[in-house]
Order: structure tokens, then C-alpha cells, then sequence
């Protein structure tokens, strides 16, 4: 079965090192290039695998790109070049370690709603039923409320983003300008924020972007058919989404799925992955208790 697994976060070399050891010893590891041209029918895979990693926090460089270099594993990196040109972190980077109940209450006073009703939801399900300029609203009310500042960089240098773009083992993608639930962004907004990024990243790069990658990215509940003719008509030859399934020649090549490995899980964990699959993954996101059941439920609230 063909899989594409999708990294984020990675704070143990050991740990991926071993990941690492056990994907390449079960599969075929093939680059974005030999992806598109088996979307485009000109070539076969069976028992293949890709590695995408997204974001570009500075752990990617310290700890994913050395073994991917030591074992010669292709991957593609999905980052947002407004992130590494202005020396910024993005959203939920700045939201973690946060007061949650100070940023709720800031929440609930702006959208005039009870504060309460948003104390069973995870802050993170909170902010994503807003459009990203909003996010950014409340986390700049948070920081004058609480004096707190900015935090320092979290994620990778220009020059390491150009270094591991001229290595060529890795493809970097486009992954938004500020990581928003594309489907909360009006027209105007999700225009710019797929071709901005698209453009954006050439230009630092050197040269035009072949693929990218959704933020959140389920299918109907992150984006939408608006955000995939978007990335037609700049060029874009490959997008994943985060639907948890083997993928297929039958899928559309601007959604197409990947399985999620959380940093540090047992091998164990990810060998049933691998074998079985992660369907589950789905499901625990849409269930009574996942996240984007949560998500509706939160906008239920923000809507009277």
C-alpha cells in the first residue's frame, strides 16, 4: 500500500532516526517529482512512501534534515515564506504556554458571548472557527492585557531554508502566509494567502513552486474546490491534505491524502500505521469528541 506521512514538530533525533529505519526498511521512498509523474500516468508505485514535514521550525534543521540527508530519504518541507522573511512565529506557535482562560474571556468579550460556554474546548478549536486576521486580533488584545511579549523566533533561518532547498534531497512547498483555516478566509483573503505564498516563496527561493500543502487540511472542513482552482492557476503540480489514507491514482492530485505521525510516538504505534493504515485518525477527528465536531460546536456559540 502506498502512504504519504506527514511530520511536524520533531525534538528527538534518536526517535526519528529509528522512524526513519522502519519506513525505509517497508517501503519504497520516493521524491515529489516521481509523485507527479505517477499522477500524470507515466509510471507505476507499489509499496511507495513520502515524507512531508510542515511549518520549518528550527527542529527540521537541527533534527529531521540530518537523518533525512544520512539515510538519503526525499521529502518535501511546507513552509510560509511571510514566516522565515519577517522573522516571525506563527499563530499557534505564539498561543502555546498562553493563559487560555484570560484568552477566552478576551474571546467571548469581543464576540459578546459567555465566557463559560467556551471553557470545554481546547483554545486552539476555539481560534480556528475565526478567519486568521481575527486570530491575530485577539492575540494581540491578549498580549496588552497580560504584558506579554512577542516570542523569539521559533523556526528555521533564510540561509538554512536556501541550504536545504540547494541540496535538492528536499522539495519546499507552499504552505499559506499565515497558516489560516483557509475555509473561514473570504475570497479576497484566500486569494491572497495561496498566491502570495506561492509567490513569495519563488522569489526567496530562486525559482517557481511545484507543491503545497493545506493548513489543518481536511477536506470540506479546511478547504475547499475555491482553494484548489486557486492553486491550479498558479502553476501548483502537487497539494496534500491531512485525510488519513493510503493514497491512490484515483485521488485528485490537489487533495491528496496523508498520514500523521506525532512526534515521539511508540514504534509500535507507528508500525500499525503502516500496516494498517490510520482511518482512525479521521474519525477521531470528526467523532462526537474531535476536533471538528468541537469546532462546530464553538461556532454554534459565536453565532448566538
Amino acid at each position: 500500500m502506498n502512504k504519504i506521512l506527514n511530520f511536524h514538530l520533531v525534538d528527538n533525533l534518536a526517535w526519528f532516526e529509528e522512524a526513519i529505519k522502519l519506513i525505509k526498511s517497508k517501503y519504497q521512498m520516493v521524491s515529489i517529482d516521481t509523485l507527479v509523474d505517477y499522477y500524470e500516468g507515466k509510471i507505476e508505485l507499489k509499496n511507495a512512501c513520502h515524507i512531508t514535514v510542515d511549518d520549518g521550525d528550527q527542529t527540521f534543521y537541527k533534527y529531521i534534515y540530518p537523518i533525512l540527508k544520512k539515510h538519503n530519504v526525499p521529502a518535501s518541507l511546507y513552509v510560509s515564506p511571510k514566516i522565515f522573511n519577517e522573522g516571525i512565529n506563527y499563530w499557534f506557535q505564539e498561543v502555546e504556554g498562553y493563559n487560555t482562560n484570560i484568552l477566552k474571556k478576551i474571546i467571548a468579550e469581543e464576540k459578546e458571548i459567555d465566557a463559560e460556554k467556551l471553557n470545554p474546548y481546547s483554545i486552539f478549536n476555539v481560534l480556528k472557527v475565526f478567519d486568521i486576521a481575527t486570530i491575530h486580533h485577539f492575540l494581540e488584545l491578549y498580549r496588552k492585557k497580560t504584558n506579554t511579549a512577542l516570542k523569539p523566533y521559533q523556526n528555521m533561518s533564510i540561509a538554512e531554508l536556501k541550504e536545504v532547498d540547494n541540496d535538492g534531497l528536499v522539495t519546499i512547498g507552499g504552505h499559506t502566509m499565515n497558516h489560516p483555516v483557509l475555509h473561514n478566509e473570504n475570497d479576497e483573503s484566500a486569494t491572497f494567502e495561496i498566491n502570495n505564498s506561492v509567490k513569495e516563496l519563488a522569489e526567496l527561493l530562486g525559482h517557481p513552486i511545484k507543491c503545497f500543502s493545506y493548513p489543518n487540511g481536511i477536506p470540506g472542513y479546511d478547504f475547499t474546490e475555491r482553494e484548489q482552482n486557486l492553486l491550479r492557476a498558479n502553476d501548483i503540480k502537487i497539494t496534500f491534505s491531512t485525510e488519513a489514507k493510503n493514497f491512490n491514482s484515483k485521488n485528485e492530485i490537489m487533495s491528496i491524502p496523508r498520514i500523521g505521525v506525532s512526534n515521539n510516538e511508540s514504534m509500535l504505534f507507528l508500525k500499525a500505521k503502516l500496516i494498517l493504515g490510520a482511518v482512525w485518525d479521521n474519525l477521531k477527528r470528526i467523532k462526537s469528541t474531535g476536533e471538528y465536531k468541537h469546532r462546530r460546536e464553538i461556532q454554534k456559540i459565536v453565532n448566538g
